[in-house]
């Protein structure tokens, strides 16, 4: 989602109104369980070397993780499938990994969770992701998580295509049940956008949701690494 129209949009949104330098990097299909096809703990390694240091990162993960886990060609196993023991454990060690990678132990960071899906089967896999991200993140200094659970949810929490915006009902999620439409990136970049910049800028001292309160503001001129799958 956020190497898309979100990401996309959320990087303008933060330049434009809130006069935070965004780098983007991401790569569509991607995530965190499947590090023979992308590693994306070695791949934020570089890009902090490449780009020094950072006031925040932004990332989201999850649409692609809820499969089983690549552990190496030479490991034992080779694979821990979804659901089988051991899955959960090394997916909080990898969710741990990047989040150290990509803050270096100084930037704060900031995790999308997943929203609301209409496939029910991947539907109950990104509530329990985000569980594992609420859980990590919430010792972690400085990490918040961003729960957008319910943004794009009906009023009684469930899967919606549509969302009224103003006078109008507007088709948010794509046909697929799990993309967003252009418009559904916008509504989404408004929710999302000044939760962190103002905590960012020290306009708030919002605690999100999990997180721990952040005791210490970053200066005004802040920038953003946004790190997108």
């Amino acid at each position: 989602m956020i190497a898309g129209a979100f990401g996309l949009f959320l990087a303008r949104h933060l330049e434009r109104e809130y006069g935070v330098s965004v780098d983007r990097s991401g790569k569509s299909s991607t995530g965190l369980s499947r590090p023979d096809f992308f590693d994306w703990i070695a791949e934020v390694t570089r890009l902090r070397e490449r780009g020094g240091s950072y006031d925040a990162v932004i990332c989201m993960f999850g649409g692609n993780d809820g499969q089983g886990q690549f552990m190496g060609r030479r490991a034992d196993p080779k694979w821990i499938r979804y659901g089988e023991d051991g899955w959960d454990q090394e997916y909080r060690r990898r969710v741990v990994a990047f989040a150290a990678a990509a803050t270096g132990g100084t930037s704060a960071l900031y995790w999308v969770g997943m929203p609301v899906m209409g496939l029910d089967r991947l539907h109950g896999r990104m509530r329990h992701l985000n569980r594992i991200y609420r859980g990590e993140l919430c010792v972690r200094p400085r990490a918040h998580f961003i729960d957008i659970w319910r943004t794009l949810a009906d009023r009684k929490g469930r899967y919606t295509q549509r969302k009224k915006i103003g006078r109008k009902r507007v088709s948010v999620r794509a046909s697929d049940g799990v993309h967003l439409t252009s418009a559904g990136a916008t509504f989404l970049v408004q929710d999302v956008a000044p939760r962190i910049a103002n905590h960012l800028l020290g306009r708030s001292q919002h605690t999100f949701a999990g997180a721990p309160t952040v005791d210490e503001a970053p200066s005004r001129d802040a920038t953003a690494h946004a790190s997108p799958q």
